[in-house]
């Protein structure tokens, strides 16, 4: 569920990026993209993201492996309902364009890399949140924003992660005669029952 919008918040950045660093744009250009959605897209969002979970989470869901169940209460946990979706809960991802302080000129100028001066902050209910894939940093740069937060999750389509894969169970002998009088009897029109086929996510 929350595939398709981090990959819609990363296409609004790289075409920011693309507007700001093209000097045929006006200046006067989009300073903002609200989206608005309820708890039940806050927190698959905030999930993908990666906040609220420790280092060894992060690293497990960058190699696509499951994690393990949170620890039960009264232990400590991070991910908390009541901290990742709270009444009005919110999450803001804030593109920043920053200047490099010049090493010989004391100057400020823009670097060589246009994107590498671009960097990216996560609001999560308009508190700013340490970015646990990019070793913790409360500024990431966008590209490796983009590799090491949206990259492990963009590899898939919101088709492959959701389709429904319809699998024929194996027919024992007496589900093998019941077809064939079915058969024998109706000829036209014949369907399998819907309870012969099984449904797999």
């Amino acid at each position: 569920m929350g595939v398709p919008l981090l990959q819609n918040i990363v296409q609004s950045m790289e075409q920011a990026i693309l507007m700001k660093n093209d000097p045929n744009i006006p200046a006067a250009v989009e300073k903002a993209r609200l989206r608005f959605a309820h708890a039940e897209t806050i927190i698959p969002f905030t999930c993908l993201l990666g906040l609220f979970l420790s280092a060894s989470d992060i690293e497990r869901i960058q190699r696509e492996q499951p994690l393990e169940p949170p620890p039960k209460p009264p232990q400590e946990r991070r991910w908390r309902g009541s901290t990742v979706a709270p009444f009005a809960g919110n999450s803001m991802l804030v593109l920043y364009k920053c200047l490099v302080q010049g090493s010989s000129t004391g100057k400020v100028t823009a670097p060589e890399e246009p994107s590498n001066s671009f960097f990216v902050q996560i609001l999560h209910n308009e508190k700013p949140v340490s970015i646990p894939a990019c070793n913790g940093t409360y500024f990431c740069p966008f590209e490796e924003f983009k590799e090491r937060v949206a990259g492990p999750h963009l590899r898939h389509t919101f088709e492959s992660l959701c389709t429904v894969k319809v699998t024929h169970a194996d027919c024992p002998l007496t589900c093998r005669i019941s077809r064939f009088f079915q058969w024998l009897f109706l000829r036209k029109g014949y369907k399998l029952h819907p309870c012969e086929d099984k449904d797999e996510l």
